[in-house]
């Protein structure tokens, strides 16, 4: 009696112990939260403040002593010009400095004994003008060259501190980004609501006109005609916004 007993037990405890347990598992993997991913950008236009310019002053001589004499002495007058028109010394710059040396030509047909030869020296001697007087932007053209400059040119228009107006620009787009979100969550027929993030894509200041480097050996004018144009500063942003009442993707 007491054998069956144990066999009856035995046999129950493996039942039980082949029934597989129960598992729990919990509602599923979290739905992504519903975002509204909104751009905007904004142009600011602002009157320069500031102007920048380069002069150069290139000569060529048949010995490299000569064309830097003929140079120094060109430059020399240029730069007293600028002085006496107001441009202050903290407002003009060395740019470039180069000494290089002219080789002939190979004549048509070339004579097998042919060999080339140094027959003059070229000097560059470039000027960084960079100021507010932006009253003398036509005048520093035409007097620079009658100064000894002889290659005239790269006149940019741009802003002495262009942080107004970059803020200014990053203002308008954010709000443009604003309103931009509502105006597609009442299309939709959701609800806008917090804001997640907020990034700054870029702002940078664009100088225009630009009047690009010429050689102007033979002009002659007291003063050139300039127009100054607007700078315009840019900034783009982009928001992202928790949407209240957005059904999750399935």
């Amino acid at each position: 009696m007491k054998y069956n007993y144990l066999c009856a037990l035995f046999v129950l405890f493996t039942l039980t112990a082949c029934v597989p347990q129960p598992v729990f598992y919990g509602t599923g993997n979290p739905q992504p939260v519903p975002q509204l991913v909104v751009q905007a950008d904004a142009v600011v236009e602002v009157i320069p403040d500031q102007l920048e310019l380069r002069l150069g002053v290139v000569t060529q001589q048949e010995t490299a002593g000569q064309a830097l004499r003929d140079n120094n002495e060109r430059m020399r007058a240029v730069m007293k010009q600028l002085a006496e028109m107001g441009i202050a010394v903290n407002e003009m710059q060395t740019g470039q400095f180069q000494i290089r040396p002219e080789w002939s030509v190979p004549p048509r047909p070339t004579p097998a004994n042919w060999q080339r030869r140094i027959v003059a020296y070229q000097v560059s001697n470039e000027l960084q003008i960079t100021t507010t007087r932006i009253d003398l932007a036509g005048e520093l053209l035409g007097i620079a060259q009658q100064a000894g400059a002889n290659q005239i040119g790269n006149l940019q228009f741009s802003l002495a501190d262009p942080e107004t107006a970059q803020l200014k620009a990053i203002d308008l787009a954010t709000t443009k980004a604003r309103n931009k979100a509502h105006t597609l969550a009442t299309a939709a027929g959701v609800r806008l609501g917090e804001l997640l993030s907020l990034s700054l894509d870029n702002s940078t200041a664009f100088a225009a006109p630009k009047m690009m480097f010429a050689e102007a050996r033979t002009a002659v004018a007291d003063t050139v005609p300039v127009a100054t144009g607007k700078v315009d500063i840019q900034a783009a942003v982009t928001a992202i916004y928790r949407l209240q009442n957005a059904q999750p993707a399935q």
